[in-house]
């Protein structure tokens, strides 16, 4: 019985592996990056930037100079909960950006023909 518990336990933990990964302790989901030349994040699942990703990201949004910035949030309609999940990615980049308190930020539901092959991603305008 111990065995098979050890068994079991083994390939659900391996198995957790193509969710998410590793880093440094911290949960990291697969698939998210940034495309500043088209002002995009593109994410599948949910949005989880690297700490380089994220700084030039807000780098990028502070260096437009711009006092109120639009996001658009889109999440293909074939997504379960697809609504739920963009406002949830939508308050959690804005989270994890930590811009200015000057800088006053809006969200819109978006395009998913903005995402290119991505089922989900955020973006803004210049």
């Amino acid at each position: 019985l111990c065995i098979l518990i050890l068994v079991s336990t083994v390939f659900i933990l391996s198995s957790t592996d193509s969710i998410v990964t590793s880093d440094g302790g911290a949960l990291k989901f697969r698939d998210s990056f940034t495309n500043l030349s088209k002002n995009t994040i593109y994410y599948s699942g949910a949005v989880s930037l690297s700490s380089s990703d994220l700084y030039q990201t807000r780098k990028h949004l502070v260096d437009s100079g711009k006092k109120k910035i639009t996001l658009y949030g889109a999440v293909s309609k074939s997504v379960e909960n697809h609504k739920a999940k963009n406002t949830f990615n939508l308050l959690k980049i804005y989270t994890d950006l930590k811009l200015p308190s000057d800088i006053e930020v809006e969200f819109k539901e978006g395009d998913s023909s903005a995402c290119e092959k991505s089922l989900s991603c955020i973006y803004w305008s210049n």
